[in-house]
This record gives structure tokens, C-alpha cells and sequence, in this order.
């Protein structure tokens, strides 16, 4: 009997699959607490909404040209540039959160620069485990990009709440930190 060992997935896009759950439970988690802190500050269902035109214009501005720029260069910078950004983003959330705040206009301009971070981040983190791939395995690959997006997804919030009753601010310092391990695990993938 002739035996075929299957394909393994690469360890390198095993911790790239890493990065994908990190990515998705900061920015969910931290999206949560977003809307939560710029509810208690005004009280007003608008606000969240003009929130999430902040986040999602950035992306539905640059999603025409992100595209080809992360085709063009080379994925593991782009989403290593991008990364910093989410977290250069996040430590100016926590920054702001520490100084008892009592506008949103600091918060909105903050999350429209996370916006046009995460515009790069998704289309780079999500192609770059795919590209490092064997073709064997992709299909494989997909489907563990996902759970690890749902479980980012679902962790997040939680996480994140928690985090939010032990101090206000804890949330956004929590996201900073998700997002540079994200980012240093991107730096040491190597490419081939």
C-alpha cells in the first residue's frame, strides 16, 4: 500500500496565522471600546455612527489603490508599516484615555489614521500567509485565517471589556501591545 504523507503547513505561515488573530482581536476589541467611551461621552446613537464613518472611510477611500500597493511591494513590509500604525493609534487612544477625556473629535481623528493603517494592514496580512503557502495547503491556510479571524472576533470584545471595568484606559495599552507582537512576529517571517 502506497501511503501519501500529506503537505504540512510551514511554520512560518503557522505564525503568520498568528498574527491574523492578533490583528483582528486588538482592532475588534478595541472598536468595542471605542464605541463604549464615545457613548459614555455623549450619550448620542449619532456619534457611533459618525465613529464608524471615521474608521470606514479611510478604507473605502483607499481601497481602489491599497490593493495594488500591496501587490506591488513586497506584503511583509507593507503589514509590518501597517501594524505599527494600528499601535502608534492605539497608544494615542490610551494616551488620551488617561487625561479624562470630554471630547471626541481627538478620538475620531485617531481612528480615522487607525482607518487608513488597517486599509494596508488587510489586504497585505491577508494575502501574505496565502503567498507563503504551498499550493497543497492553501485551502488549509484559508480556513485557519478564518477561525483565527472569528476567534479574534469573539475574544476580542471580551478581553477587552474585562480589560475596560479594570481601568478605562487598559484596553487601548492592551491593543498597543497586541499589534507590536504582531508586528515583531511579521519582521522575523521569513519570506522564503
Amino acid at each position: 500500500m502506497n501511503a501519501t504523507v500529506p503537505v504540512q503547513i510551514p511554520l512560518r505561515v503557522k505564525v503568520l496565522l498568528v498574527t491574523d488573530f492578533l490583528s483582528t482581536f486588538a482592532t475588534i476589541g478595541q472598536i468595542t471600546i471605542i464605541g463604549k467611551q464615545v457613548y459614555d461621552l455623549t450619550g448620542r446613537e449619532l456619534d457611533l455612527g459618525l465613529l464608524g464613518l471615521a474608521e470606514f472611510l479611510p478604507v473605502a477611500v483607499l481601497a481602489p489603490f491599497i490593493g495594488s500597493i500591496a501587490d506591488r511591494l513586497d506584503r511583509r513590509k507593507v503589514l509590518a508599516v501597517a501594524l505599527v500604525g494600528e499601535a502608534v493609534a492605539s497608544l494615542l487612544l490610551f494616551l488620551y484615555s488617561r487625561t479624562d477625556p470630554t471630547s471626541i473629535t481627538p478620538i475620531s481623528a485617531i481612528v480615522v489614521f487607525f482607518g487608513v493603517a488597517r486599509s494596508f494592514a488587510s489586504p497585505a496580512g491577508r494575502a501574505l500567509s496565502i503567498d507563503l503557502s504551498p499550493p497543497e495547503v492553501v485551502a488549509r491556510v484559508v480556513a485557519l485565517e478564518t477561525v483565527g479571524f472569528q476567534a479574534g472576533m469573539i475574544a476580542g470584545p471580551v478581553v477587552f471589556g474585562f480589560a475596560f471595568v479594570a481601568d478605562k484606559s487598559l484596553p487601548y495599552l492592551l491593543a498597543a501591545t497586541a499589534l507590536v507582537v504582531a508586528f515583531v512576529i511579521v519582521l522575523f517571517v521569513p519570506s522564503s
